[in-house]
C-alpha cells in the first residue's frame, strides 16, 4: 500500500508543480539530447519503451529495476559542428530498499577564439555542459515501477556560468504476457541557482507519455511517445505563423519500430517529425528526422549504433556499450 501511495504522490506532485514553470527554454538544451543509441534509433527519448534498461534513467527513472544491479553503460556522440557528448551510468540494487543509479552527461563544444570589438584575437576559451544525476526506483506491483531522479546541472561558456538543480519523476508499466508497456515522465523540473549574467531563465521542462506494443504475428514492436504536453505551439526557428493543426500534433510525436534477429541482433527504425521540420532544406520530403540503428550482444556486452539524419546538415552517430559486472 505504501508503494502505491508513493507512486500516485510522485505523479501528482510533479504534475501540479509543472504549471508554475514554462516548457519553453533557451538554456541547458543539452538535457534534451537523447542519451543512448537504442532510443535515438527509435526516433527519440521514449518514456514507455518495452524492455528499457537502466541507462535511460534520464528519460524515465522508473526504468530502473533490480535486474540492473551491477550494470554499467557508456555512450558517445559526435555532435554537429564538432561538439562531442559523452554519457555514462551505473546501477545497483539494495534488497528491501530499492534500486539506485548514477549518471554523468557531458557536452564539449571545443575551443573558440576570443575577439575584441575590432575583431582582434585576444585569446581562446572553451564551452561545455555537465549534468550529474542520481536516481532511485522501487516496484509498486510486479508490473509497475515508480522512480525519481535529481540533477545537478552546470554550464560554462568563458566567464559566463550557470548552475541549476532539477527533478525528474516517472512511472512505468510492463506486461510481458501481452508484450505491452507504457510510461509517463516529467523531466527537468527545477530552476537556476546561479544564472548567466544574472538573468534567470526556465529549464527545458518536458512532460511526455509513451507506449510500446508488439502486435501478434507482426515482426516489429512499435513505440510511440507524445512529448512536451504543456507546450502546444511547437514552431521552428524562423516560422512566423502557427503550423497547421495536424502538423503541430505530429511535431509532438515521435515513433519507431524494433525487430530482433535471433536473441542477439536488433534492427531499429524511427522518425521524429519535429526534427524533420527543423532540419529539412526544402518543401519536398527528405531524410531529415529519420533514424536507423542496429544492436548486438557479444557474450555479456551489448553494442548499439544509431544514425539520425539532419538532411543536408549531416547526421548524428551514436555508439552505446553496456554490460553487467556481477
Amino acid at each position: 500500500m505504501a508503494r502505491a501511495v508513493f507512486s500516485v504522490f510522485l505523479v501528482l506532485m510533479f504534475a501540479e508543480c509543472s504549471y508554475a514553470q514554462s516548457a519553453s527554454s533557451s538554456i541547458f538544451r543539452f538535457l534534451e539530447v537523447t542519451p543512448t543509441a537504442r532510443t535515438a534509433a527509435l526516433g527519440g527519448s521514449h518514456t514507455g519503451l518495452y524492455d528499457a534498461d537502466f541507462s535511460l534513467i534520464n528519460i524515465n527513472p522508473a526504468y530502473l529495476n533490480s535486474n540492473a544491479s551491477g550494470s554499467i553503460s557508456a555512450s558517445f556522440m559526435n555532435f554537429l559542428g564538432g561538439a562531442n557528448m559523452g554519457f555514462t551510468s551505473g546501477a545497483y540494487h539494495f534488497e528491501n530498499i530499492g534500486t539506485f543509479a548514477a549518471s554523468i552527461r557531458f557536452m564539449g563544444y571545443g575551443e573558440f577564439d576570443r575577439l575584441d570589438e575590432d575583431g582582434n584575437q585576444t585569446g581562446t576559451f572553451r564551452a561545455n555542459d555537465l549534468a550529474l544525476t542520481g536516481a532511485y526506483s522501487l516496484p509498486v506491483t510486479n508490473k509497475i515501477y515508480a522512480g525519481a531522479g535529481f540533477d545537478i546541472i552546470h554550464s560554462s561558456y568563458a566567464e559566463y556560468k550557470s548552475t541549476a538543480l532539477a527533478l525528474t519523476g516517472g512511472v512505468f508499466y510492463q506486461d510481458t504476457t501481452n508484450h505491452f508497456s507504457a510510461g509517463i515522465a516529467i523531466r527537468n523540473f527545477g530552476g537556476q541557482l546561479y544564472a548567466f549574467d544574472d538573468r534567470r531563465e526556465p529549464l527545458p521542462l518536458d512532460i511526455s507519455a509513451g507506449i510500446t506494443k508488439k502486435p501478434e504475428a507482426f515482426p516489429f514492436q512499435l513505440s510511440l511517445t507524445i512529448r512536451r504536453l504543456t507546450d502546444w505551439d511547437l514552431r521552428v526557428f524562423g516560422e512566423s505563423g502557427k503550423p497547421s493543426f495536424f502538423n503541430n500534433i505530429m511535431r509532438h510525436v515521435f515513433f519507431g519500430g524494433e525487430t530482433y534477429l535471433g536473441d542477439s541482433v536488433a534492427l531499429r527504425l524511427g522518425y521524429d517529425h519535429y526534427l524533420h521540420e527543423q532540419a529539412k532544406t526544402g518543401s519536398d520530403f527528405d531524410l531529415a528526422g529519420i533514424s536507423i540503428g542496429i544492436g548486438f550482444t557479444v557474450r555479456n556486452i551489448t553494442f548499439d549504433f544509431s544514425r539520425n539524419s539532419y538532411s543536408k546538415l549531416g547526421g548524428l552517430t551514436r555508439l552505446s556499450i553496456k554490460t553487467n559486472l556481477l
